[in-house]
């Protein structure tokens, strides 16, 4: 303690240096926090473990290849199963095809028993019995109303692609969940307009009763359908969800690698501030050397500035973060990845990551300044005019 008005009278010399120091790592941090909030969201389960007891089961080529409706009973009658629903993507767009009308679009054929497979949402507006009895019914999540200021009984109308229909469907019931980003209609009305449709699933959603049976029903679905005409790939939400993902490439080398070079920058700014510190005060030091400063004390001190020029740093980046991070969710919610930002809240595994970034950095940067100057003699600092 005797030593830090010292450190805060030298970090205080060079305002402008120090500020800037103190932005240079800021900044870097902020993003720091930010790519690890999104690649923990990437991980985390937002239905708050019950995404896993449910798989899903699609074509074993892709997901473009539809799977037949009769899978359904043989699936539903499997021991472990307690319910199953059979969905398709609409895709197709609402008002235009510009990213802030992207939303997720469902034909559900067995509406009365999704809200059983996602057991995590709940009606909160309307009924599910008033959606469930109307052929054109919607089903919408609270999210996407407060966005578009849609009322209970108003019409939407959606356009396809996928298929060729124009569908105007009412809104009967709201849902609140995690994931409040979609929309959910009677699979009927696209039958009755796209004959070929009939019949035809995108894939199968079903809920198991355990751990247990969900580490052994993909592999009784896949055997069943193995040898058949339209074979299936049955995985965990988990892993249906990952590879969404994965289409984008290898997200978590991607921002593991920022976050490396950012903290390697970070580095290099505050070791560059530090050896311009102690370059500028050899005689100082050495005069502190005569004064009875040992070597364990100019290390502490030149150690003690860099540690406290990083951790204002950190603080403010952190405090930065915080500040910022309901606005990004809130953003990411009304954007296409509204279902991601499902998973975005404040992890304190990644705040505990920045605060040791932030620590290693000023450890890191001060160490060699610090060496150099407490292994200089005292005479060779004397005669160095600054």
């Amino acid at each position: 303690m005797k030593l830090l008005p010292l450190v805060l009278k030298n970090l205080l010399r060079k305002k402008t240096r120090s500020a800037l120091t103190v932005g240079s790592i800021v900044l870097p941090l902020l993003v720091i926090c930010l790519l690890g909030t999104l690649l923990r969201a990437l991980e985390t389960d937002p239905s708050g473990g019950k995404g896993m007891y449910r798989l899903i089961v699609r074509h074993k080529v892709s997901l473009t290849n539809w799977l037949p409706a009769a899978y359904d009973a043989k699936i539903r009658n499997l021991p472990g199963v307690v319910e199953t629903i059979r969905m398709q993507w609409f895709g197709g767009s609402y008002i235009d095809q510009s990213a802030r009308n992207q939303f997720a679009r469902f034909s559900v054929t067995d509406v009365d028993r999704l809200l059983r497979v996602w057991d995590e949402a709940t009606v909160v507006e309307g009924s599910e019995a008033d959606w469930v009895s109307d052929r054109s019914g919607l089903l919408v999540g609270r999210q996407l109303m407060r966005k578009y200021g849609w009322k209970l009984g108003q019409k939407v109308t959606l356009k396809g692609d996928i298929y060729p229909v124009t569908l105007e469907l009412t809104i009967r019931a709201v849902f609140s969940a995690p994931d409040e980003s979609g929309v959910y209609f009677h699979h009927a009305g696209i039958e009755e307009a796209v004959p070929y449709a009939k019949g035809q699933v995108g894939w199968y959603w079903l809920k198991t009763h355990s751990v247990e049976a969900t580490e052994r029903v993909p592999k009784v679905i896949d055997a069943m359908f193995e040898n058949s005409p339209e074979p299936t790939r049955t995985e965990t939400e988990k892993q249906f969800q990952s590879m969404w993902v994965s289409m984008i490439g290898n997200v978590k080398l991607l921002v593991g690698s920022i976050t490396t070079i950012i903290g390697l920058v970070i580095l290099v700014i505050a070791a560059n501030t530090m050896a311009m510190a102690a370059r500028e005060r050899v005689t100082e030091i050495a005069v502190l050397r005569v004064l009875g400063f040992t070597r364990e004390k100019v290390v502490g001190l030149v150690l003690a500035e860099s540690l406290a020029l990083s951790l204002l740093g950190g603080a403010l980046g952190v405090g930065l973060f915080l500040l910022l991070l309901p606005g990004l969710r809130e953003g990411l919610l009304n954007s296409p990845m509204a279902s991601f930002a499902a998973g975005v809240r404040l992890f304190p595994e990644v705040l505990l990551a920045a605060s040791g970034v932030t620590v290693a950095v000023g450890l890191l940067a001060g160490l060699v300044p610090a060496l150099r100057s407490a292994g200089r003699s005292i005479t060779d600092g004397l005669r160095q005019v600054g």
